[in-house]
């Protein structure tokens, strides 16, 4: 959001926050009415979690005496949460500050950024999904509002959301069967036919995360959720270091994003809770950020020592507050809906 002065001088602006900061009461007041305990984790941890493009900001803590300690801002609370689902908790949420290193500073991306996660224990995915749409659809009727704007589309909140697999939209979008393209050699193909192929030397270094980012994002993305929002499920199996693996096919994984005028809103897991496979991915991711020449640091042990304690099959979310407020608002970027954003501090 912009400065105090700008929010003094600009009534739009002046608006803008003061939605914000009704959605945000909004937000609790639906999760308290779903009997979920609201969670306070710590910004600042010893073992940030291993996402092989995700960057933490360092902060160093220093003692009296000069003894030096290294943290990391989290990318994340999901760690935390998930050791409160195995102390007992079975409905928790929490509204937090987020950081990423190497994150834009216009647009839709910010360092700083306000996240919302909720998870359930008992739980599935598709109880999240309905937990998503339920918020939003809670939200609009208290803001009197059935459509969101974006990118001059008005999308309606108020009818039924669509849900369709990754298979079916590549089938869609692409005409191809997803199926088809779970390797990185037919992928480069295909990714040469859309005239998307990574070129030089980049060419024969493509891993399959870049090829399909590349062609989701270019082919597919922008058509998504323009009328109506729309989950997207069951992504291939290798993005889904966090998640159980589909039970029908386990190429795939139980993982969802929300799409609402083609702007990505929530990333969620059907979580998995076996403690070894979980160690297990996480020192392959903890491999991949090696090989792409990005700092490492140890699997956190005190969360699988929690997975190893015991947690009912879990549902979980991370939702982007602050690209929800934009929706609800018709911000122009978002940095109009965080207040004396970093770009703000630096101009």
């Amino acid at each position: 959001m912009s400065t105090w002065l700008e929010l003094k001088n600009n009534p739009r602006l002046k608006k803008i926050y003061e939605t914000r900061l009704l959605i945000t009461r909004l937000t609790r007041e639906f999760f308290w009415s779903l009997g979920f305990s609201e969670a306070e984790t710590p910004l600042a941890v010893g073992y940030p979690g291993q996402e092989p493009y995700l960057n933490p900001v360092p902060v160093v803590f220093e003692e009296p005496n000069k003894t030096k300690h290294n943290f990391y801002l989290h990318t994340s609370p999901e760690f935390s949460l998930k050791k409160l689902l195995a102390a007992g908790f079975s409905k928790v949420f929490e509204i937090t500050k987020t950081f990423r290193n190497n994150e834009d500073l216009r647009g839709l991306h910010s360092p700083e950024f306000t996240m919302i996660e909720w998870y359930r224990a008992p739980g599935s995915l598709e109880g999240i999904m309905s937990d998503a749409e339920n918020l939003f659809k809670s939200i609009a009727r208290k803001l009197n509002q059935n459509f969101v704007e974006y990118n001059n589309k008005k999308i309606s909140i108020s009818r039924e959301w669509e849900k369709k697999t990754m298979r079916e939209i590549w089938q869609e979008y692409l005409q191809v069967n997803l199926d088809d393209y779970l390797e990185v050699e037919p992928l480069q193909e295909l990714a040469v036919k859309l005239g998307l192929a990574l070129g030089g030397e980049q060419k024969n270094k493509a891993k399959y995360e870049d090829l399909f980012f590349k062609i989701f994002l270019n082919k597919i993305e922008p058509h998504l959720g323009l009328e109506q929002p729309i989950f997207i499920y069951d992504y291939p199996s290798r993005f889904c270091s966090l998640s159980r693996l589909s039970r029908p096919d386990s190429r795939y994984a139980e993982r969802f994003e929300l799409y609402i005028g083609g702007l990505e809103i929530a990333n969620a897991f059907g979580e998995l809770t076996a403690a070894d496979e979980q160690n297990r991915r996480l020192e392959k991711d903890k491999a991949l950020r090696a090989s792409l020449g990005k700092p490492t640091w140890p699997v956190d042990p005190d969360f699988i020592a929690a997975l190893k304690s015991g947690i009912p099959e879990a549902g979980g979310i991370a939702l982007g507050v602050d690209r929800m407020v934009l929706l609800f608002t018709g911000a122009k970027d978002i940095n109009e809906v965080i207040f004396n954003s970093v770009y703000d501090q630096i101009n």
